[in-house]
């Protein structure tokens, strides 16, 4: 069985055939996962040239010790990769290799929009950076990676809910320890007089009141402080108004919902708070670019 994987000339933007090495074994590609490619094999060799991908791509080495090289600032360096070891690429991030003796992978490629758009973290407004990171021993990404192989040879029992559950587990981890994440928070927080801990005492009120007319003066009454600092430090610390920030956790909350057998499109924006129907399939499509209706049915399919 060929990939799937799409590997692109990094200068023409053309599609490479250097994926045409890879002998696939096993895959999702039976199954509906938008945007996520799950593939196991092997390859006699492996010589990609200047080329990306549009994934975040997780290669987990299997079976046996790999020697080989890639391009690193414009010179190769030898690799040796044991059984567990990662290679993790961003999107559009270009790589070489010269591989020329077999290897044995389980490959976890996501699309870069189904993979942020999934992750529970607040990333607004902040310019996230990843880099290649060759022969990383993880056990948290491991044990993912693994999950969504399971969920494969169990052909998706589990349902598209469970599948954007992994998404979001590999992407909070993904995200706050192979980017610069936390150096951004951290500065947020210099910046700010309020500390997460605060943050963290709004995000309990939300859920609990989430059905509500929630208001700014609310939650600033609830840190003790007024309406126009409560303004100032919760933008400086997370980056969106307090409006922003609430209107984003209660349409994470819908599409759980939605998910999760609540096929009542009218219902659902009541039971957040939305003043109408009109008002919830809005926000819902400028959020996620598709109509709670459209995203139901995309849940169906």
């Amino acid at each position: 069985m060929k990939s799937q994987l799409k590997f692109y000339d990094f200068d023409s933007n053309a599609l490479s055939d250097c994926g045409q090495a890879l002998d696939i074994e096993f895959s999702n590609h039976a199954l509906d996962w938008p945007g996520v490619v799950l593939e196991k094999g092997s390859s006699p060799h492996f010589y990609p040239q200047h080329v990306y991908t549009p994934y975040f791509y997780f290669a987990l080495a299997l079976d046996k010790d790999l020697n080989w090289s890639a391009e690193k600032d414009g010179r190769f360096t030898s690799l040796k990769t044991s059984p567990g070891d990662i290679w993790i690429n961003p999107p559009h991030t270009p790589f070489t290799h010269s591989i020329s003796e077999p290897c044995y992978f389980v490959i976890l490629a996501i699309e870069e929009k189904e993979f942020l758009a999934n992750c529970p973290l607040n990333l607004n407004g902040k310019q996230l950076q990843f880099l290649n990171n060759y022969n990383v021993l993880d056990e948290s990404i491991k044990l993912i990676i693994e999950l969504f192989l399971l969920e494969a040879q169990a052909k998706g029992r589990n349902g598209s809910a469970y599948i954007k559950h992994l998404i979001s587990l590999l992407a909070t981890s993904y995200v706050k320890n192979y980017s610069n994440y936390n150096d951004l928070m951290n500065s947020q927080l210099t910046a700010s007089k309020f500390e997460q801990l605060q943050v963290e005492k709004i995000d309990r009120y939300i859920v609990e009141n989430i059905g509500t007319n929630i208001t700014v003066d609310e939650l600033a009454e609830l840190l003790n402080c007024s309406k126009f600092y409560f303004l100032r430090e919760f933008k400086k610390l997370v980056g969106i108004t307090p409006y922003q920030y609430l209107m984003s956790k209660r349409l994470e909350q819908a599409k759980l919902m939605l998910s999760s057998g609540h096929d009542n499109i009218a219902t659902v924006g009541l039971e957040l708070g939305f003043n109408d129907q009109s008002h919830f399939t809005k926000a819902f499509k400028n959020q996620f670019s598709m109509t709670p209706g459209q995203f139901l049915k995309q849940q169906h399919s």
